[in-house]
């Protein structure tokens, strides 16, 4: 692919930096491939679109934020001044399985072509996440991505990437960047400070003001670190220690990468990156101070785990009751790692303690099908149904008895709501990611009514469930995040699903 023409320098012209995302965590353990459809059904913006909804009064992530790392970017360069910032495309989807080729093959073009054609530019900002997985691509789709870039617009365009901490970092997603941040938080709240943090960078890096250089380490470690919340023991030392090194004048960033386990991608793990204003021996210095630092969280096992049976005994015994509802967080089956959200393990469980009020979300796009015609016509109507879950999941079929309450189109696409007696179904033709409580008022429901609420989420749901639900308890079963299935991957023997918190420390595989 030829090289772009480079700008040449002008005295107090305005800088030119074109701004772009593709962003996907991919679970490479989905039956489900994700299809150009799911990033034009959750957000793809570009041109005019893209330059409106990344304003302060814009809407840059429809129904999960409204300001994100392009916002974030923007508003740096307004500060800055002297700035003239340039629309490219801006792809995201909500987490599944492995893209396509085809479907990464055509966002990729279109961003280099709108690239070509915003020509010529002095920077370019990407919002990465880092975890991609695209069928048939053997290299890190994050690293082939870059590599056209910049061979695309050559050695003179400085180049800034911020990445989701839970990116799996190899060189390809270090070496063809100057400027290199990751998020702050977990759950990751921080999206459009990230996007000031590395438009700052980038624009003091074209301005001559820092020469950031590059250090990284991968860690021999794949699980660890507690909850890996980024406020709470063990890792709050941690970003307290980031946050102080970029007080330094000499550094420029400081990220740790908690990887996304749940792709097939080699190596896998852990992560450190530290950036420094030309001297490359105190960036080598103080990645290896980090490292050492997050490898005391690799004894830090995760928090206790709980069958079903056992999470619905405290459920029904806790004494605050009348404050909210039990959070069963699913963990082998959490959409927002990728999950198809079509585990019936809980639903099964659940449907045998009928004293506790579950909502349950699950997927069965042929369910919806059967019903959603019933549920417009007839509310009310009782019919008699066998749950499948995802096709191709491999799940328990559920025979089940109940009311087709209600429908809506959400954000999960098609919803169903099917009653069997205090247990209420949302049976979606989409994997469903309820984070928010809407999604149940959407189909008759008030949350906080509820004594069991299951989410398909690790960490996001509690921002807007932080008044509702004081207690939560992670759930195993089996599914496309089991983080037994992880271990046993990776050479360790399989824990009790039973309680495997409980147990010795993970023995972490080789860097």
């Amino acid at each position: 692919m030829r090289t772009l023409p480079s700008r040449a320098p002008s005295g107090a012209r305005p800088l030119r930096i074109a701004y772009g995302r593709l962003f996907h965590e991919a679970n490479a353990f989905s039956p489900l491939p994700t299809e150009l459809e799911a990033f034009e059904r959750c957000h793809l913006l570009a041109g005019d679109d893209l330059a409106r909804a990344t304003t302060l009064r814009g809407v840059e992530l429809r129904s999960f934020m409204p300001h994100a790392e392009l916002t974030g970017f923007r508003q740096a360069a307004r500060v800055a001044g002297g700035i003239e910032t340039v629309p490219l495309e801006s792809a995201m989807a909500v987490p599944g399985g492995s893209m396509t080729r085809a479907c990464f093959d055509t966002l990729t073009a279109r961003l280099l072509e709108r690239l070509e054609a915003a020509a010529p530019v002095d920077g370019v900002y990407l919002a990465l996440h880092g975890s991609m997985q695209v069928e048939g691509l053997a290299e890190a789709p994050e690293a082939h991505l870059l590599r056209r870039l910049r061979g695309f617009v050559g050695p003179g365009v400085k180049l800034a990437v911020s990445y989701d901490l839970h990116a799996n970092l190899s060189s390809g997603l270090v070496d063809p960047v100057d400027v290199l941040v990751a998020y702050r938080t977990n759950p990751h709240w921080d999206l459009a400070p990230t996007g000031f943090r590395a438009g700052r960078r980038l624009i003091a890096a074209l301005r001559g003001e820092i020469r950031p250089v590059h250090a990284w380490r991968k860690l021999p470690m794949i699980l660890g670190g507690g909850t890996t919340i980024d406020f709470v023991a063990p890792m709050r030392k941690i970003f307290r220690a980031m946050r102080a090194l970029e007080d330094d004048p000499r550094v420029v960033s400081a990220s740790l990468f908690m990887v996304h386990p749940f792709t097939s991608a080699e190596p896998l793990g852990w992560a450190v990156h530290v950036s420094t204003d030309g001297d490359p021996g105190l960036a080598s210095d103080l990645v290896e101070a980090l490292a050492e630092r997050a490898l005391e969280a690799r004894h830090v096992d995760l928090p206790p785990m709980h069958d079903p049976g056992a999470a619905s005994a405290i459920a029904r015994k806790r004494p605050w009751r009348m404050l909210g509802p039990v959070t069963f967080v699913d963990v082998d089956d959490v959409v927002g790692a990728g999950a198809p959200g079509g585990n019936t393990h809980l639903v099964r469980a659940l449907a045998g303690a009928p004293d506790l009020e579950a909502y349950v979300p699950v997927h069965d796009p042929a369910l919806v099908a059967e019903l959603w015609d019933v549920a417009a016509a007839a509310p009310g109507t009782r019919r008699a149904v066998v749950l499948r879950g995802t096709p191709g999941y491999g799940m328990p079929e559920v025979a089940l008895e109940g009311v087709v309450a209600a429908r809506a189109t959400t954000d999960s696409g098609r919803v169903v709501r099917f009653d069997v007696g205090k247990l209420h179904l949302a049976v979606c033709d989409r994997p469903p990611l309820p984070i928010h409580p809407s999604f149940w008022s959407a189909i008759g429901l008030t949350a906080r009514r509820a004594d069991v609420i299951v989410q398909k989420n690790f960490f996001h749901y509690r921002m807007f469930y932080r008044t509702i639900s004081m207690q939560h308890l992670p759930v195993v079963s089996a599914g496309a995040t089991s983080l037994v299935d992880v271990r046993r991957r990776h050479g360790e023997p399989a824990r009790s699903r039973g309680n495997p918190g409980n147990e010795s420390a993970p023995a972490f595989p080789p860097a």
